[in-house]
Parts: structure tokens; sequence; C-alpha cells
């Protein structure tokens, strides 16, 4: 928590303020709209599902609490930051003594993170980032927990996998894209033989799940008239990060055709409403792709890339494999993520192969990045593969210097 303070402060962090659609939302509800668009700052802005709800409750409690687009509001959302920081290296900790049976892995792989540059750039960023790594983290720790326990021959109680989904529930509430990992998450904590006391506990963790999703499910067909499980802009990713408006990350061509920054398509989503938006903008991508498939399967490839060592190019410049003029801090940047990408790669075929067990873990972390592999990439989306792979990084370093 205090690293993440000083990191946060002696940027300026806290001078900063909340901005974009989650920081809209919630001056919203402060102002009493309800979950009203983020493109229109009226008060009788059309309804939105634009984001999951859980973040932008926690910005309009801070706002409530300390004053709209205050610093003290600024402040408090730094400390969640740092208190998520903390949890995220507590799960860190846990599970790497559950993987490689030591604390060393876990000490150094929370050193890697506490110097990650993506990382370091979360810890002052006012969006869902870290909340929901750190709940997804432990959910992960107590998956991986629940499994061994399972495997040992003790019975998963009722009460820990409605909780485990009411976790699920919670997670899918606070950032839609690791609804991916629910399955793999499921098949971790209820892994072994089928047996009707797994089966019962899995059927259990589901009906929490969706338990806690379906009144926010309720509330979004109350409001459109149609289904919206969670959120709607998925479609508004999907064309903007591909060509031809982007290579795949989101760079500003691509902010320049969001209806958040674009006036002509600002006023379409608010004339038709944000899921009639969606389908239609899919539809473009849709057209696009199928007269340049090549040109998206190359964005597909690259953003596989971004996700492992992220995009070096500085703003402005061509995006990775098109154009390579960096600074020394890029430089630096990219030396760490292909460092840390080998020695995360590295540690789960070392680990593997000298008989730590795996619990899931190798197939969560092919799995979480996988929505943003096809859709469009930033830094923030690759922040819960990044934190697996230095969980293994710190066990491959660990590994070689037992050896």
């Amino acid at each position: 928590m205090v690293w993440v303070l000083v990191v946060t402060i002696s940027r300026g962090d806290h001078h900063t303020r909340p901005f974009a659609e989650q920081a809209n939302i919630a001056r919203h509800l402060v102002l009493g709209h309800g979950f009203a668009s983020p493109m229109d700052a009226a008060p009788d802005a059309p309804p939105s599902a634009w984001s999951p709800p859980l973040y932008p409750l926690i910005i309009a409690a801070a706002y409530r609490l300390f004053g709209q687009a205050s610093q003290p509001a600024s402040i408090a959302l730094l400390l969640l930051n740092a208190v998520c920081f903390a949890l995220i290296v507590g799960a860190t900790g846990a599970i790497s003594m559950r993987l490689f049976r030591s604390q060393v892995p876990g000490l150094i792989a929370s050193g890697l993170l506490a110097v990650h540059p993506v990382f370091r750039a979360g810890m002052g960023d006012f969006w869902d980032g870290f909340v929901a790594l750190a709940m997804f983290a432990w959910l992960t720790a107590i998956a991986v927990r629940l499994g061994d326990e399972g495997a040992s021959g003790h019975t998963i109680t009722l009460a820990a996998s409605a909780g485990f989904g009411a976790g699920l529930g919670l997670l899918a509430l606070t950032n839609a894209s690791y609804v991916i990992t629910f399955p793999v998450l499921l098949f971790m904590a209820c892994r072994g033989p089928i047996a009707r006391s797994r089966l019962l506990a899995a059927g259990v963790a589901i009906a929490a799940c969706f338990a806690i999703i379906t009144p926010w499910t309720i509330r979004n067909y109350a409001a459109f008239g149609r289904w919206v499980p969670i959120r709607t802009g998925a479609g508004v990713t999907f064309r903007i990060g591909n060509p031809p408006i982007s290579q795949g990350w989101l760079d500003q061509p691509a902010f320049a055709a969001h209806p958040y920054a674009n006036p002509s398509e600002r006023a379409l989503i608010l004339k038709i409403g944000e899921p009639a938006y969606d389908d239609l903008v899919f539809k473009r991508f849709e057209r696009v792709t199928l007269e340049r498939p090549l040109d998206y399967l190359a964005s597909c490839l690259r953003r596989s890339a971004y996700l492992l060592i992220g995009n070096p190019t500085k703003p402005g410049r061509p995006p990775l494999f098109v154009g390579w003029t960096l600074d020394a801090i890029a430089w630096r940047s990219l030396a760490f993520a292909v460092a840390l990408a080998i020695l995360g790669v590295g540690g789960m075929i070392v680990a593997r192969r000298t008989g730590f067990p795996q619990h899931g873990l190798p197939l969560l972390a092919a799995t979480v990045g996988l929505p943003f592999v096809f859709s469009a990439m930033l830094d923030r989306y690759s922040l819960p593969l990044r934190w697996l792979l230095t969980i293994y990084a710190g066990g491959c370093i660990w590994m070689i210097r037992r050896r």
C-alpha cells in the first residue's frame, strides 16, 4: 500500500481527477439521474449500460463522501487502488506458496509487480482495473485452495460454493471481460473425478453467480426493452480496434472514432440508444472484416503480442511491427516486458516438467486475454495475464537460483 502511495503521489496523480465514461456515470448517480449515458451530461440523458455498475458506484460513493471531482475524492480512490494492490500481492503469495511450496517465489513475484511498468501506470488509474484484478486474483487463489481440498478428499461446502459464485458475480459486475474465465475458475475449484458433491458445488456456485448478476440484467431489460446481460459497448470495441480505424491498439485515431470523442457518433448513440448503436457498429466491423480478412488476422496477431509485451512505441507513432522509433524509457519497458514474458512462459514449462502442480493456471492464462485478441488492446486489458505471468516468472527465477 505504501509503495502505491509513494508512486502515485510522486507522479502527482493525487492532483488529477477521474474522467471518461465511468466517472461520468458516477456524476449522474450523485446528481440523482441514475445510470444515465456518459455521453450526455443532461439530467434527462438516456439510460446506460456502457459500464458494469460497481466501479461507477464506487466513484459515486467517493464523490458523495468527499465532494464531486474533488481532490479528497481522488485521494480516496488512490487509497482504494493501494488496498487493491496489497490484495493482489497477497493473492500472489498465496498462489505461489501452493504452486512452489515456498514463500520465496511469491516474494520475487511481488517485487516484480512493484516495478512492473503496466502495474505502476495502473496505480494512478481511476478505472476498474485494479479493483477487478484484486477480485480476480483472490478468486483464483480460492479456486486453487478449493481444488486442493477437493483433491485431498474434503467436500466443498455449500457455503463456500455459494460465496465463490457470488464473488464471480461481483467480478462480472465490475469488469465483464473476466466472464470468459469463469468456466476455468469453476474447473479449478471443482477439479478431480466427476462426483455428485463436485457437481453440486459447481451448480451452487453458478446459481449464486446468476443471482448476483440477474438484478442488473433485469434493470437493463427494463431500460432498453431487450436482452443486455451486463453491458453494452462490445461492438464499439471491435469497430475501433480494427482496420481501417486502427491496427489493433486503441491509439489516438481509434479514440477519434469513439462516440465519447466523436460528435457525430455521439449524436447517433444518443438518438438510437446504446444497444442499437452497438449492433450498428458491429455490423460495420463485420462488413469491413469480410472485405479484408487478412487485415483482421494481422490485427489479432499483433494483439497477441501486445498482451505479452505491450505496445512500446510512442503515442502518435505507428504501432508495434509497423514502426519502431523508441526512446530510452520505451526500450527499458520493452526489455522488461520481453524478459517477464520469457520467464513467465518458461516458468510454466519448467514447473510442469519438474512436477510442481499447475492447478489449471496455464489454462487460465491462455483464456483471460482472449476477448482482447479478437477486439482491441490497451495496457490495462493485459493486467490479469501479466499478473499470472509474474507469478510464474517469480517461480522461474527461484527454480533457476535453486539449481
